[in-house]
C-alpha cells in the first residue's frame, strides 16, 4: 500500500481533504480538539492533515505511516508552518506492527486512514490491539473507516453508466467491502466497511466514548461547503454534529469515526 500512495495517489491524497472533503476535515478537527487535550503525546498512525492541528494546540506527535512520500510531505508541512519541533519522531511502518513504539506511552492513537487499507480481519484487529498496546491506561483511540453502501453510491453519482460491464464486482464489493485499484486508482487496494461492523472491531479492546458518522447528511455533496459563507458553514456543521450520532447521519456519512478508551481488562 505504500507503494501505491508514494507511486500513484500521493498528490491526490495531500490535496484530498482540501479539495473534496472539507466537512470531513471540519468534523474530524471538531472532534479531535475536543477529545485529545492540549499537550498530549499523540502517535498519528498514518499522516494525514490533523498533525499541523494537534501541534498547535502544543502536542508532541510521534508520525508513522506505510508510504514514505507521505511522511516526507507531512514532515515537511509542519516545518514550512514552523511547528517541527513538535515532532519527536517519525517512522515508516504499519499500523499492524508498532513494535517501535513502547507499551502503554502515549495519550492518544489515531488510526484516521490504515484500517480502510487492512484488507482481512485479522489485519484489522492486529492495528486496533496494537494501537491499544502503546496507549496509556486512559489515553484515547481515534479511528476512522470508510462507510460501504456510499462507496456504492460514489460509483453511481460518477459513472452511472459504469456499473453494466462490472457489475459482479460491485456486487462482490457490496458482500466483502474489498476495493481493487482499477475500480478505484486514487485509494488503491482498501476495505469499506459498515457501521455495525466497524464497531464490533473494537469490542473487548476499548470501551465506546463516541461513534459518529463525520459528515452526515452533507455524504458525497462536500463540495458545496467551499462555496458558502463562513456564517453558514459553522451553522451547517453544527447541523452536521447534531445528527451525526443518528442511525440516519451514520448511514448517509462517507467515513465513520470511533472514539474510545482503553478497556483494563482486554
Amino acid at each position: 500500500m505504500g507503494q501505491h500512495y508514494d507511486d500513484v495517489a500521493c498528490e491526490y491524497e495531500v490535496t484530498r481533504l482540501e479539495q473534496h472533503s472539507a466537512v470531513e476535515r471540519e468534523m474530524t478537527e471538531r472532534y479531535l480538539e475536543r477529545f485529545v487535550p492540549s499537550g498530549s503525546t499523540v502517535a498519528d498512525v498514518g499522516v494525514g492533515h490533523y498533525d499541523e492541528l494537534l501541534a498547535r494546540r502544543r502536542c508532541r506527535l510521534h508520525l508513522v505511516d506505510v508510504s514514505a512520500r507521505l511522511l516526507e510531505t507531512a514532515l515537511g508541512r509542519l516545518e514550512s508552518c514552523g511547528l517541527s519541533g513538535h515532532v519527536l519522531d517519525a517512522q515508516v511502518a504499519s499500523a499492524t506492527d508498532l513494535a517501535h513504539l513502547s507499551d502503554a506511552s502515549w495519550d492518544a492513537v489515531l488510526l484516521l486512514g490504515p484500517l480502510c487499507h487492512l484488507l482481512t480481519l485479522a489485519e484489522r484487529q492486529r492495528a486496533v490491539r496494537e494501537a491499544r498496546r502503546v496507549l496509556r491506561g486512559d489515553g484515547l483511540l481515534a479511528a476512522s473507516g470508510c462507510n460501504r453502501i456510499v462507496g456504492v453510491g460514489g460509483g453511481y453519482y460518477l459513472e452511472p453508466e459504469r456499473c453494466i460491464e462490472p457489475l459482479e464486482d460491485y456486487r462482490q464489493f457490496v458482500a466483502d467491502g474489498i476495493v481493487e485499484p482499477d475500480l478505484a486508482p486514487t485509494i488503491g487496494h482498501a476495505h469499506f466497511t459498515g457501521a455495525a461492523e466497524f464497531r464490533a472491531l473494537f469490542e473487548g479492546v476499548f470501551e465506546e466514548a463516541m461513534f459518529v458518522g463525520i459528515e452526515s447528511f452533507t455524504g458525497s455533496r462536500q463540495k458545496i461547503f467551499s462555496e458558502i459563507s463562513p456564517d453558514a458553514q459553522q451553522a451547517w456543521l453544527d447541523l452536521v454534529e447534531a445528527t451525526a450520532a443518528t442511525a440516519e447521519g451514520i448511514g448517509l456519512s462517507e467515513h465513520f469515526l470511533f472514539i474510545g478508551r482503553p478497556q483494563s481488562d482486554w
